[in-house]
């Protein structure tokens, strides 16, 4: 899986050396954008080991929302971004003995560097535009106490690679103020092996990463104000 890091890092890397830096013959602008959005979650954890069937533990699709600071002229550029996800952790169906569904919680805090390609159209206030991007995502674990036994900790939060890439479109209202739609999907490199386990429940079952790359989707609605 590390070589699949690399070659992530590689193409963010090529994206920023062909995007358009500000230059002297297109008017450059610097945009802050707080949004909301709608995050598409998927599995996150597998039961394993035990005599019965396993069951799958994912994250609740849920609202999020962030902040954007954007370097660009029209032609494309550069963006450092925020990205808060929170979620309710669920079973996909309970086994023997355990009382619910909902195991815990997972929070996300995610750091972006995108790089952003416009293409021009008829309406010179419109810009579609795609991007590409990769950082770094900080989660925040809490397992429900009855899903603790006595002896177990909760699971530690980690620093994990993740790499992004969207497509877009821009509407300038006025010469400050605009309207940003997109769609972003999110891989993150979950940094443990499937077969390693995460925690164990008192009622006799352990879960690991149901996949080494954790899939998600967003979709994002940002109005951005130029400083500059």
């Amino acid at each position: 899986m590390r070589h699949l890091k690399w070659t992530a890092l590689s193409a963010a890397l090529a994206a920023c050396a062909l995007v358009n830096v500000p230059a002297a013959d297109a008017q450059s602008r610097v945009e802050i954008t707080p949004f909301v959005g709608y995050y598409i979650a998927s599995d996150l954890y597998s039961s394993y080991g035990g005599s019965v069937a396993p069951t799958s533990v994912g994250l609740d699709n849920s609202v999020m929302y962030g902040g954007r600071l954007t370097a660009s002229n029209e032609r494309g550029g550069i963006e450092f971004a925020y990205t808060r996800s929170g979620s309710d952790v669920n079973l996909d169906r309970t086994l023997s003995g355990q009382p619910r569904s909902k195991v815990g919680r997972l929070d996300i805090d995610s750091y972006d560097l995108n790089f952003i390609g416009y293409q021009r159209t008829s309406n010179p206030r419109m810009f579609p535009f795609g991007s590409i991007g990769f950082g770094w995502s900080q989660t925040h674990p809490e397992i429900d106490s009855e899903f603790l036994d006595v002896a177990s900790a909760q699971p530690e939060g980690k620093t994990l690679f993740n790499f992004n890439f969207a497509i877009g479109l821009k509407y300038e209202m006025s010469p400050k103020l605009s309207t940003r739609i997109e769609g972003r999907w999110r891989v993150t490199d979950t940094n443990i092996t499937t077969d390693s386990g995460v925690w164990c429940d008192p009622y006799g079952y352990c879960y690991g990463y149901a996949s080494s790359w954790y899939n998600s989707g967003e979709l994002i609605f940002g109005l951005s104000y130029a400083i500059r």
